[in-house]
C-alpha cells in the first residue's frame, strides 16, 4: 500500500496531455478516491503538461466531482482552453478504471503580476492557534473516519465532531502523520489537495453524524508552496456559512506557521442521506 501523499498521486505520461494514474487502495473515502487526491493528481498533470512554461505557477483550481473514482488505473486528460500572454486556462478530466468520468477541473496558471507593488494586501488574518507542537496528534481512520486519513497528520484545536457546537474548526494539518518525518517539499498539488483533508465543519454542529460529500471545490493558491517548510504543518481554519436542504457552503483556509494565507477554498458539501 502507498503511504505517502506524493506517491499516491504520482502519474505516468502516456502521450502529451494524457496520463495513466494508478489510484491506490488505502486512499479511499467511501466508495471512491479521496477528493483531495483527485485534486492533487489533476494539478500534477497540468504542471507536467506545461513544463515549457514553468514560470506560470498554479494559481487556482475549480473542480466538480461527479461520482466515486474507484481504485485501479485511471486516466487524466489535460487540454488548454486558452493560452494567453501571461496566463493559461487548462481543463483536466479524470476517467476511472470503470470507464466513467469521475471529475473535471479548470486550473489556471499564470506568471507573477504587478512587480512594482512592494507589499501584498488583504483583510484576512490567521486565527489564534497554539503552537502545533503543543497540540496532540489525533489518528483518523476506520471505522469512524476515512481510510485516507491514516496517511495525514491531524492536530485539531477547535471543533469536535458530534459536539453540537458552532460549525467551525481550527487546527494543524500535514501531508504525513508526523511533520518532522517529512523530507519532501510542498507542491501546488499537495497544498491544494490537503485543504480537503479535514472533516466537514458541519460535523461539529451535528450530534448524529451523517455521510457527506463534496460536489464543488474552488481553491486559490496564494503563496509559493516551495517556500514553505516541509517539516512544519499548515494551520487549518474552516466554517460553514449556510446549510439549506442538505447543501452546505463551507470556507476553508490554510495558513503558514508565520501567518501567511496559503490557500483559500470554498466547497459545496452535501448530506448524502
Amino acid at each position: 500500500m502507498t503511504d505517502r501523499f506524493t506517491d499516491a498521486c504520482r502519474l505516468d505520461e502516456t502521450e502529451p496531455g494524457a496520463f495513466s494514474w494508478d489510484v491506490p487502495a488505502g486512499w479511499l473515502q467511501g466508495r471512491g478516491a479521496w477528493g483531495g487526491l483527485v485534486i492533487a493528481a489533476s494539478v500534477n498533470a497540468v504542471e507536467v503538461t506545461q513544463q515549457q512554461s514553468a514560470d506560470r505557477r498554479v494559481r487556482s483550481v475549480t473542480a466538480h466531482m461527479f461520482g466515486p473514482l474507484p481504485a485501479g488505473t485511471a486516466r487524466i486528460d489535460v487540454v488548454p482552453l486558452r493560452v494567453g500572454s501571461a496566463m493559461t486556462t487548462w481543463k483536466a478530466s479524470v476517467t476511472g478504471s470503470d470507464g466513467a468520468l469521475a471529475a473535471h477541473s479548470v486550473i489556471i496558471t499564470g506568471t507573477p503580476r504587478a512587480g512594482d507593488i512592494a507589499q501584498p494586501w488583504g483583510t484576512a488574518s490567521m486565527p489564534d492557534l497554539p503552537d502545533w507542537r503543543a497540540v496532540p496528534s489525533v489518528p483518523v481512520g476506520p471505522p469512524m473516519g476515512p481510510e485516507f486519513g491514516l496517511h495525514i497528520g491531524y492536530r485539531p484545536a477547535v471543533g469536535v465532531p458530534g459536539s453540537g457546537d458552532s460549525p467551525q474548526a481550527l487546527g494543524w494539518v500535514s501531508p504525513v502523520p508526523d511533520p518532522e518525518d517529512n523530507a519532501e517539499p510542498w507542491t501546488a498539488g499537495i497544498t491544494l489537495g490537503l485543504v480537503d483533508a479535514w472533516w466537514p465543519a458541519s460535523y461539529v454542529a451535528m450530534t448524529d453524524l451523517r455521510p457527506m460529500a463534496t460536489v464543488s471545490f474552488s481553491a486559490h493558491l496564494l503563496f509559493p508552496p516551495e517556500a514553505l517548510d516541509p517539516q512544519q504543518p499548515l494551520g487549518f481554519e474552516a466554517w460553514v456559512s449556510s446549510m439549506e436542504e442538505g447543501f452546505t457552503s463551507e470556507t476553508r483556509r490554510l495558513w503558514s506557521p508565520d501567518g501567511r494565507l496559503v490557500v483559500e477554498n470554498h466547497q459545496s458539501i452535501v448530506v448524502i442521506k
